[in-house]
């Protein structure tokens, strides 16, 4: 089990630390108050998504409530939508004056993690299947 949490510390961390710098490179032009809204956006979602995975992780060991943990992702995946909604909200939707394609770049966090999310816990489960 401490092998898979390495491996998925390492993964998170080399997609999500690749992914920002190349979203950095191809937004060079970016106002200057997009930087660090940028690096709180990957933060969040890789600390939010690693969490995520490792919990499940350990809940897939207890048999109980293995059946339900599907059910549960799908819970959590609304909540994490609107935590973010919320803390990013003067960004995203907000009075903020900020063009369309930076709005739309937030966002791009969002589907890489949560595309590791799904590989992970999709793999997590249909291994405990087995």
């Amino acid at each position: 089990m401490l092998k898979n949490i390495i491996l998925y510390i390492v993964v998170f961390t080399v997609v999500g630390a690749t992914s920002y710098f190349l979203q950095d490179l191809a937004l060079s032009s970016a106002p200057t108050y997009f930087g660090p809204l940028l690096i709180k956006a990957y933060t969040f979602h890789f600390f939010f998504s690693l969490t995520l995975v490792v919990i499940f992780l350990i809940a897939s060991k207890n048999n109980s409530f293995f059946e339900q943990l599907g059910f549960m992702y799908m819970g959590v995946l609304v909540f994490k939508i609107m935590v973010f909604a919320i803390l990013f909200y003067p960004y995203l939707l907000g009075e903020l004056i900020m063009p369309q394609i930076y709005r739309g770049a937030l966002l791009i966090p969002v589907i890489i993690f949560l595309f590791l999310e799904v590989f992970f816990i999709s793999k997590i489960m249909r291994k405990k299947r087995l």
